[in-house]
């Protein structure tokens, strides 16, 4: 049988111990702030560089170290999930807003306006709906629902006669990839000028003045090669380099 006064230290010890183990306010404030800043520094290279930009590349820009990164967020996945979850409910939350619109023409006019005021945000639409993210994620989840909403509102839209007849779901893509080019462009010396590349997209969607076009639009797949394939040349660019 130990002696009293051993018996009563390990109480004592024990707590000692915890306290040392146990991060302090310091530290935990020290922890979110990192968060916060990787989370900052990710928006901003995945906007300029694309969602598949290195995470290395993410750490840099947050002043921290790798490892600091991966405690946080031990893979991409995990960081898309805090980056990219707003932008795309905020998509989707556009989308079915156009789909409660009394008039067809005025909800779509409204989701496209939202769509291109998002990517003026800089949210990086192009880049979240060209993702392949995987199949049940999250992500992956919301992502359908916005290309469901967006194929409603467009053919309610043509159902309507609000719209000319040819007009499908994918070509709204393209007008926001086009406008994103335009925001790119004039950002900073005239950062409205995307609603006047916006308004002649709209007047030509109109049926009045309507001409056949001999193109047919591009098929889901090809829209998805086509914006996927810069990406992937950019990934291998940078094992390269």
């Amino acid at each position: 049988m130990g002696c009293p006064s051993d018996r009563d230290d390990r109480p004592e010890r024990a707590a000692s111990q915890t306290r040392l183990r146990r991060p302090g306010r310091a530290e935990r404030r020290d922890s979110i702030r990192n968060r916060e800043r990787i989370i900052a520094a990710a928006q901003a290279v995945f906007q300029r560089d694309g969602i598949h930009a290195p995470l290395d590349h993410i750490a840099s820009e947050a002043g921290v170290g790798s490892g600091t990164l991966y405690r946080h967020f031990p893979d991409r996945v995990e960081l898309w999930k805090s980056v990219l979850t707003e932008p795309l409910q905020a998509h989707l939350a556009a989308a079915q807003a156009a789909l409660s619109a009394e008039d067809p023409w005025d909800g779509l006019v409204a989701y496209l306006t939202s769509s291109c005021e998002l990517e003026a945000s800089a949210s990086g639409y192009v880049n979240l709906m060209s993702t392949h993210f995987e199949g049940g994620s999250e992500l992956a989840v919301l992502r359908t629902e916005i290309q469901q909403a967006i194929e409603s509102v467009v053919h309610r839209a043509v159902d309507a006669g609000a719209v000319r007849a040819d007009l499908a779901p994918e070509d709204l893509l393209f007008v926001v990839l086009s406008t994103s080019k335009v925001i790119e462009v004039t950002g900073a010396a005239a950062p409205e000028a995307w609603r006047r590349n916006l308004a002649f997209y709209l007047d030509a969607f109109r049926p009045d003045a309507a001409h056949p076009i001999d193109v047919p639009p591009l098929t889901p797949r090809q829209i998805m090669l086509s914006l996927l394939v810069p990406s992937v040349r950019s990934r291998r660019r940078s094992r390269t380099t």
